[in-house]
């Protein structure tokens, strides 16, 4: 099966529902968008691109419905895409926006309007099935690329899989996603919406809370930090968006803090789900019904397993700590041109997550830390979230991400970056954290306007470790050190 044939079969029986809200108000029908998605699939065609080929283009740039609307049409035809970070030899030509420049591919072409006029394809949907939809990038927290391939197969099981959190909302659910949609779950959520016949609203960081109160916006997902943003730009007296369900999130755990002045502040119902590019959804759930399970971020969902092992590989009893590891209907069998990385990720039918933590006798995952993240410090080892979760007690602290980095003999110092929303001392700061932590406390403290986070809202620790031994090399001055 195409993964758009679901989509554009909306266009037979509901050609007058909207499928699109643009940022600018206009709705895009599901009749419109049929017709629009048709024509980007004889644009491509009349370009010489045939099924098997890959092209790399961005689809969440500044015209997010324009490159979602031509990677469909590319889909329909059994082209595949990916974004610029995937290796030239895989790439059979590129479609730039104004102002892009062009990677090394064979073939480059505009990505503009142009792609919506003139004539629709009226040749057959290629089959899908096992032919690749996209190429993901995904680095989780190591700053190493890795490209997981996705088939239409693979995809439509992870939309059967996303659809339920969204389905769980007012049919037709309104769905505004605040991720980017190069991004693997923004493009499951997406999907999701549209093969069950639900509208995708199109907004900015600008306009986003306008946004969600005139398109009556049911569902919101994101990650969050942005959530923190939305929330950070909420006047004091500002009234909840009247229409809106629930939110979804994803990426990371959302801190209580964040999570109880959301719920008061936005919507009561907010899910966290757990997955990976490589799989599909693995947990979710309320979070006030996951409160009661320390670092719990959901149940495991219909279809999806999941184990603790240890470092034998052997599973370990309910509640015990361990690697974990899931399977799900939508994993991929390995990533593209790195076996090394697939022999020691993909083992006996199961991915290994890099997490550490439990599955508890009720089915909870706990997620306690990261196997790749443990902080070594001169023999002792330390989670990065034991770090985090003393500093964002502290009030002001908005974010926080700890990591370890090399000092200039070699010894690994525990660092923690922090983003502020009001002044702080730093001294008192490094006193608190000493005073919790001990000798695990953070050497240093850098405050940073934000951190760097991948498009599934993950922290980027190879930027915070560049960052941090500039600050060696410089003698710049943290926040805080000890």
């Amino acid at each position: 099966m195409n993964i758009v044939d679901g989509i554009l079969a909306h266009a037979q029986t509901r050609p007058h529902a909207g499928a699109f809200v643009l940022i600018d108000g206009q709705v895009v029908t599901y009749g419109a968008l049929d017709m629009l998605v048709r024509r980007a699939a004889a644009r491509g065609l009349a370009l010489g691109l045939t099924a098997g080929n890959v092209v790399a283009m961005r689809i969440g740039g500044a015209d997010e419905a324009l490159g979602l609307i031509v990677a469909l049409g590319l889909a329909r035809i059994g082209v595949a895409t990916c974004d610029f970070s995937v290796p030239p030899r895989h790439i059979s030509a590129a479609l730039l926006a104004p102002g892009e420049s062009a990677p090394d591919v064979p073939r480059h072409f505009p990505l503009d309007a142009s792609w919506l006029t003139g004539p629709e394809s009226l040749a057959t949907s290629h089959p899908g099935d096992n032919a690749l939809f996209r190429i993901f990038a995904t680095s989780g927290t190591t700053g190493l690329p890795r490209f997981c391939p996705v088939t239409h197969a693979i995809m439509a099981a992870r939309v059967a899989a996303t659809g339920h959190p969204i389905a769980r909302t007012s049919f037709p659910p309104v769905v505004l996603c605040a991720l980017g949609l190069d991004g693997n779950w923004a493009m499951r959520v997406v999907l999701a919406t549209l093969t069950g016949g639900g509208t995708i609203v199109f907004s900015n960081a600008a306009s986003l809370l306008r946004t969600l109160v005139q398109q009556r916006v049911t569902t919101l997902v994101t990650s969050p930090a942005v959530l923190q943003s939305i929330l950070a730009n909420m006047a004091p007296d500002q009234p909840a968006p009247p229409d809106l369900k629930s939110i979804i999130a994803g990426g990371s755990r959302l801190p209580e803090p964040l999570w109880q002045i959301a719920s008061r502040r936005l919507c009561p119902e907010i899910v966290s789900t757990f997955g990976a590019s490589e799989t599909s959804v693995v947990a979710m759930g309320r979070y006030e019904l996951l409160a009661s399970v320390p670092r719990s971020v959901g149940v495991l969902e219909p279809g999806a397993a999941a184990q603790a092992v240890d470092d034998a590989h052997q599973p370990l009893p309910p509640g015990a700590q361990g690697q974990i590891r899931v399977r799900t209907p939508g994993d991929i069998a390995g990533y593209l041109d790195n076996p090394e990385a697939t022999a020691a990720t993909f083992r006996d039918g199961w991915f290994y997550t890099g997490d550490i933590g439990a599955v508890t006798a009720n089915g909870h995952l706990v997620i306690t830390g990261r196997a790749i993240e443990i902080i070594n410090h001169g023999g002792m080892k330390i989670s990065p979230r034991v770090v985090e979760d003393v500093l964002l007690i502290v009030p002001e602290i908005a974010q926080a991400a700890a990591f370890g980095v090399p000092d200039d003999q070699g010894i690994v110092q525990v660092w923690a970056a922090v983003v502020t929303n009001a002044p702080i001392d730093g001294d008192a700061l490094q006193r608190m954290c000493v005073a919790k932590l001990g000798e695990l406390a953070p050497k240093f403290i850098i405050q940073m306007p934000d951190l760097p986070r991948n498009g599934n809202g993950k922290v980027m620790t190879h930027i915070l470790v560049d960052t941090a031994k500039q600050h060696y090399q410089s003698g710049k001055r943290p926040l805080s050190a000890s």
